[in-house]
């Protein structure tokens, strides 16, 4: 082997050296942030006092319409929320709200911090809507369900990637028309539960799934829970969890349900310590399941409060209770580690538009 030969053999095996130094660096540098970021969240979660929990007003007045029955989800870092009504003028007093008459809305609006927002479309391609459902399902949010003043019930299926263009990608699912129903994604599957058919007086106990949007199943026939509208889902520890809603005969419900597959449900409560409670949600923060609204008007009652939970057996109340009136059918979720609540009926009966964000204290 030659002076040049041993050259290139030395230059090559440095080469390779300095390879695999890079691939372990970088490596151990991912793992190093990796673990920072859990350790950050970790360190939320260790020091977060649930019965502390506290609200701030971001603001009194979004700039879209007070309104209702709308639906919200986040989606490329950003709240967003879509459709609904305003009954605000419809309301000819006693609860008798000519909802039929109602403005309804197809618009788009988005925000990044429940303060400003922004609005991405007035008018989207589906007719205007209440009471639809949105999930994120394998990169691609899925609209479906609803009422609307152009059609009245709906089991139409839209797709979108951006949440502002929309496309109709079924007419009519296997599914009866309806709203007041929800929607979880779970198991690499969307699920759909329960809902209403005022026109039929309807209320249902169904349970279905897809795993591609447009092809659905129904999931069992033997759903031991009465049938409701106005309940509320959430997925929590390997289990989606169902809580309250209502029937059509003045049945306001507390009861607490759970299912490992969808098709098997037992009853985790029938008398959890909060007051019955519909168009209320259910969420999950720092490892623990919340309740989070309640209408408490004149016919109900009782405050307004928030609950959590680490078993959904178990319940406790937060010290504050929110200072924002109780109200049904508006917008909660989590973003950024917080509560997000906006819009909404209230206890007296006034549709909102104001936006409330929980605190840590």
């Amino acid at each position: 082997m030659n002076s040049k030969q041993k050259i290139l053999l030395i230059v090559g095996a440095l080469i390779i050296v300095l390879l695999v130094f890079a691939v372990v660096f970088v490596k151990s540098s991912k793992q190093t942030v990796e673990s920072v970021v859990t350790s950050a969240e970790q360190e939320i979660v260790d020091t977060f006092s649930p019965e502390n929990l506290s609200w701030t007003k971001a603001t009194s007045s979004a700039p879209w319409e007070t309104r209702d029955s709308g639906v919200s989800f986040v989606f490329q870092d950003k709240i967003w929320t879509m459709g609904g009504l305003d009954g605000n003028n419809n309301n000819s007093g006693a609860h008798n709200v000519r909802y039929w008459e109602a403005p309804h809305f197809n618009d788009i609006w988005s925000t990044a911090d429940g303060a400003n927002w922004k609005l991405e479309k007035a008018h989207a391609a589906w007719p205007l809507r209440r009471s639809m459902s949105v999930v994120l399902f394998n990169n691609k949010l899925w609209m479906f369900a609803g009422w609307s003043p152009i059609g009245g019930y709906q089991s139409d299926v839209w797709q979108s990637d951006d949440a502002i263009n929309w496309k109709k990608v079924a007419s009519k699912a296997p599914w009866s028309p309806r709203e007041g129903q929800t929607t979880e994604v779970f198991q690499g599957k969307m699920w759909m539960m329960g809902g209403v058919n005022y026109d039929k007086r309807e209320t249902k106990n169904d349970v279905w799934y897809s795993e591609n949007g447009v092809d659905w199943l129904e999931a069992t026939t033997t759903i031991p829970w009465s049938t409701r509208w106005d309940h509320a889902t959430a997925v929590f520890k390997g289990k989606i969890y169902l809580s309250g809603g209502m029937d059509l005969l003045d049945n306001t419900f507390k009861d607490v349900w759970s299912t490992t597959d969808g098709l098997h449900w037992e009853l985790v409560t029938k008398n959890p310590p909060w007051l019955e409670r519909q168009g209320h949600a259910l969420l999950v923060l720092h490892d623990k399941l919340w309740t989070v609204g309640r209408l408490n008007d004149k016919g109900v009652g009782g405050p307004n409060d928030i609950w959590y939970t680490d078993d959904a057996l178990t319940w406790n109340k937060t010290k504050i209770d929110p200072p924002w009136l109780g109200r049904e059918d508006h917008s909660a979720l989590i973003f950024k580690n917080k509560i997000f609540v906006f819009g909404g009926m209230d206890s007296d009966w006034h549709w909102q538009n104001d936006v409330w964000i929980s605190d840590e204290n």
